[in-house]
């Protein structure tokens, strides 16, 4: 039977050290620890630091997660080359860390076009991009089990990709065990007519997942029932981590004092999974 395994990005938890911050993740009913990666992030110190937290506590490293200045699917050839070189060590230290894989989007931010014929067109165009790029880059990794997380966004953060069904389709496309596809729940509350259906669909393809509540904030905060969701992944026998992700453009962000709400979202999100083991 397919278990939940719940994760937090690091920066929502409250502790003065690395591993005063995973052992509060283990208390507050988490089962690993999704790492932010930051643009000034030292990978080396990232590597020695959180791989002495994660071995002090016992609690994983699930994923890391990256931040806009590594989206690779840039226009100019040069930036794009390096950071796909980037996105390669990142997956490199990964799998030092025994994480299932680094979450990416490929283009941000959002963008307008004149027409929907010429957002088809561009859409089109950068999908083709984006499976000969990954293609390329994925068969030139070395072996390693971690894979890439291609995360859609919701139209006010990204004009790309935006929906669980296309992260997919390039997925499937560029067909390499280390490029797989992201679902987020808030971004799906938004992009999506179903919130079930694109779970189902993506199948083994889906990597990765991450979660809050429709107002940005943890699971249980709003009015976002997460039951359909956590029943498309008991039926596609997910076996990847759900993790939580409060942000806004000032930052973490949660409904009160993170030992309180925190251990009651983790609560509130096994009690919804038990709902669809019926």
């Amino acid at each position: 039977m397919t278990q939940l395994k719940l994760a937090v990005l690091d920066f929502l938890l409250p502790g003065e050290t690395l591993e005063a911050k995973f052992a509060n993740a283990r208390v507050f009913g988490f089962d690993g620890v999704e790492v932010a990666i930051q643009p000034e992030s030292d990978l080396e110190a990232v590597a020695r630091d959180v791989g002495a937290a994660s071995q002090a506590t016992g609690v994983p490293v699930a994923a890391l997660c990256t931040a806009g200045v590594h989206d690779p699917l840039q226009e100019d050839p040069g930036l794009r080359r390096e950071r796909f070189a980037g996105l390669a060590d990142l997956l490199a230290l990964a799998d030092q860390l025994g994480a299932n894989g680094v979450v990416s989007v490929p283009l941000r931010p959002s963008r307008g076009f004149a027409s929907k014929a010429a957002l088809d067109d561009w859409t089109d165009d950068l999908t083709e991009q984006a499976v000969n790029a990954f293609g390329a880059w994925a068969a030139d990794l070395p072996a390693g089990r971690s894979a890439v997380f291609l995360e859609p966004l919701n139209r006010f953060e990204a004009t790309f990709l935006r929906t669980v069904g296309h992260a997919t389709e390039i997925a499937r496309r560029v067909d390499h065990p280390r490029v797989r596809a992201l679902a987020d729940l808030f971004h799906m509350n938004i992009e999506e007519a179903d919130m079930a259906q694109p779970i189902r669909d993506a199948g083994s393809w889906l990597g990765h997942v991450h979660t809050a509540d429709n107002t940005r904030l943890e699971p249980g905060a709003g009015c976002l029932d997460h039951r359909p969701a956590f029943a498309a992944l008991r039926e596609i026998g997910y076996d990847g981590y759900v993790s939580v992700e409060c942000f806004s453009p000032g930052g973490a962000v949660l409904s009160g004092p993170p030992e309180i709400v925190l251990p009651t979202s983790t609560a509130w999100m096994r009690e919804r999974w038990a709902d669809t083991g019926a």
